[in-house]
């Protein structure tokens, strides 16, 4: 799977990090007090897209006007509360040293906010692994493809050298636009059936990767 791979390009949120019941109880904070159902890991995951407005429609919040910049501040001040709750999936770190041995580059792609996304990484204590950290500006997970190009122009490797790994068809998109490969991993924010229409290997763990 990573045979002739130079660089490999791992997604953060629900790749390298199990955050997915996290956003579920961020989401369930907005629905509480606008005394809507709540929802639950499974149907996250079956309803989850980018971008990010289309995901609140599905569970039936209020996008029009200024109720979604509203649903932006307090998206941000439910998930502050709740950021280092997550774990690292339990492969996470030996996957990655595993790869550092066989001198592989590694670098970070995420959706998140380049903020949080620094905090985080020192947080875990993984940003030895990483040559590059890359996140996005905004909080509502844009920008991800613009800033992997630009990320790709600092990496010396051919495309055909480098693989994305991630959890989302966001990162399969991602790589498409890069001209990478791509692997998905069905244990983050999607379900598989999510995945599967995406033209990419899709694997159970992280571990994997080293089959």
């Amino acid at each position: 799977m990573i045979k002739n791979k130079k660089h490999i390009i791992f997604d953060w949120n629900g790749t390298l990090i199990n955050d997915a019941d996290v956003f579920v109880d961020v989401l369930n904070a907005l629905l509480d007090k606008r005394k809507m159902d709540r929802i639950n890991l499974n149907t996250y995951r079956a309803l989850f897209c980018f971008p990010i407005v289309d995901f609140y429609k599905r569970i039936g919040l209020d996008v029009s006007g200024d109720a979604f910049t509203q649903l932006k501040k307090e998206f941000i001040c439910e998930y502050d509360k709740r950021k280092h709750v997550a774990a690292l999936f339990p492969e996470s770190i030996s996957v990655l040293e595993k790869l550092k041995k066989n001198n592989l580059i590694l670098s970070i792609l995420s959706a998140s906010n380049q903020n949080t996304l620094d905090d985080l990484v020192e947080y875990y204590s993984i940003g030895g692994f990483f040559e590059n950290v890359v996140g996005v500006d905004n909080y509502i997970a844009e920008g991800k493809t613009r800033r992997g190009i630009k990320l790709l122009n600092t990496i010396e490797a051919n495309r055909s050298d480098i693989l994305l790994v991630g959890d989302t068809n966001l990162d399969y998109s991602v790589s498409q636009e890069l001209g990478v490969g791509c692997v998905l991993v069905s244990h983050g924010h999607q379900s598989i059936r999510q995945l599967k229409p995406c033209d990419a290997q899709i694997i159970q763990s992280l571990d994997m990767l080293l089959e």
